[in-house]
């Protein structure tokens, strides 16, 4: 075992929901508070000659609100019952894509490191593709992998074509190309949100999953709505984006499971 010590990423089962959806409900009062101040300025008589436009604020702040609102509870419904309502599917995207910048800044206002409430959104995601019970075949399944998983002091452009890995083993990634092979799935290696992008757009799987940090996964799963995208983090014992490695029972126990074979 290596003796450097590794940034700490809590195990899948451990990390808090609570902490997003706590920040998206604080979030919502916000608007409803808002939403209130404004009809008490509208009603004010100083502020008659713009009465309209306060009122006019006043109802698309509660619109919104209520719309936000019935989102946040699809999402908690769609968890505990553990199954999806697809008549509800719009109103989560649309909660999670609006409110998910604000949700940040919230969490930062509030002394909440960025990366515990972006760990906290990607497990209510994973719950909700949980949720989905979708029966994946092999070839609808794809599997994104971040560049930094390959040793840094590897000559081998993995990017383009993944078969180019020698599986010298100073990485992980013979490992995972085993695992991914004997299950019959793709595998895509990219440098970011465009070529994720681009991979999605040629295979047009049902299902991704992707390993990556916080920051990538996050952004990852929001701009693929309404692609299912489950997320496994990646660790980082020698920083960010620099040799990373992946829990690898974490990532097969994803796989069978997306696979229906757990």
């Amino acid at each position: 075992m290596s003796k450097v010590v590794p940034k700490v990423i809590p195990a899948e089962g451990k990390i808090k929901k609570r902490t997003f959806l706590g920040l998206l409900m604080a979030a919502l009062l916000f608007l409803l508070f808002l939403a209130f101040y404004l009809l008490l300025v509208a009603s004010d008589n100083y502020a008659a000659f713009s009465r309209s436009v306060f009122m006019g604020l006043t109802i698309s702040a509660l619109v919104f609100t209520l719309l936000f609102l019935f989102g946040l509870l699809a999402i908690v419904l769609t968890i505990m019952q553990k199954r999806t309502f697809p008549s509800l599917r719009w109103f989560i995207e649309k909660t999670l894509l609006l409110l998910y910048p604000f949700v940040l800044q919230l969490g930062g206002f509030m002394h909440i490191a960025q990366e515990k409430i972006q760990r906290s959104f990607i497990e209510v995601n994973n719950q909700m593709v949980r949720a989905l019970a979708m029966e994946i075949k092999p070839n609808e399944l794809l599997l994104l992998l971040p560049h930094c998983l390959q040793n840094d002091q590897c000559p081998y452009k993995i990017t383009r074509n993944v078969n180019n890995c020698r599986r010298c083993g100073k990485c992980q990634l013979p490992e995972i190309l085993r695992i991914s092979s004997e299950r019959g799935v793709r595998v895509e290696v990219v440098t970011g949100g465009t070529l994720a992008r681009r991979a999605i757009e040629e295979y047009r799987p049902r299902t991704v999953l992707a390993v990556a940090c916080e920051r990538d996964l996050s952004s990852g799963i929001l701009d693929s709505f309404p692609l299912p995208v489950y997320g496994v983090l990646n660790e980082r014992p020698q920083g960010p984006c620099f040799n990373t490695r992946v829990d690898l029972t974490a990532l097969q126990e994803s796989l069978d499971f997306l696979l229906g074979k757990k």
